[in-house]
């Protein structure tokens, strides 16, 4: 899972992403007792994954500068940093996202359940984890199925939109 998350597409090959896998049971706990209504999800799941953004676009400049080729600096200095400092920061955290969705299709292909969590107390997360330079955007609890969840689609069928309401043929 942790070289899914590295090989994940994003951006210019940007990865502006620490992704924390949490297994330690009094961490989970505390992260799980600022989590909302997912306490009981992350305490019961073996791992908690939590994804944070770069926040210091200072520090993703260097990162991209001693990381990257020429191409892609200079498309982010051409096309990206000339924008709002908050254009920006929403660009970078785009890049999370893609991660998430490969992680999220990589644990099922791996028969591994996974409830990814944007419900949960960010600035909290970012102190227990002692975060610098980045913030918490979500985290995902992954673990093995329990058959007795009752949010297990064999208990209670997932409700969606009709396929001919979201996917559109042209």
């Amino acid at each position: 899972m942790k070289e899914i998350l590295r090989l994940s597409p994003s951006s210019i090959n940007s990865q502006p992403w620490n992704c924390y896998f949490v297994a330690d049971e009094k961490t989970k706990q505390a992260l799980a007792s600022v989590s909302f209504f997912n306490e009981q999800k992350i305490n019961e799941a073996s791992h908690l994954v939590v994804f944070s953004v770069i926040d210091d676009i200072l520090l993703f400049e260097k990162q991209i500068t001693e990381n990257l080729p020429e191409g892609s600096v200079i498309y982010y200095k051409n096309m990206v940093k000339p924008l709002p400092e908050a254009a920006i920061k929403s660009w970078l955290q785009h890049q999370v996202y893609l991660s998430l969705g490969f992680f999220l299709s990589a644990c099922a292909s791996l028969e591994i359940d996974s409830t990814p969590m944007e419900g949960i107390k960010t600035e909290e997360y970012d102190k227990i984890l002692k975060l610098e330079g980045y913030k918490t955007l979500f985290a995902v609890a992954i673990g093995y199925r329990n058959p007795e969840d009752s949010n297990q689609p064999s208990v209670k069928p997932k409700l969606r939109l009709a396929l001919e309401k979201v996917v559109k043929s042209i």
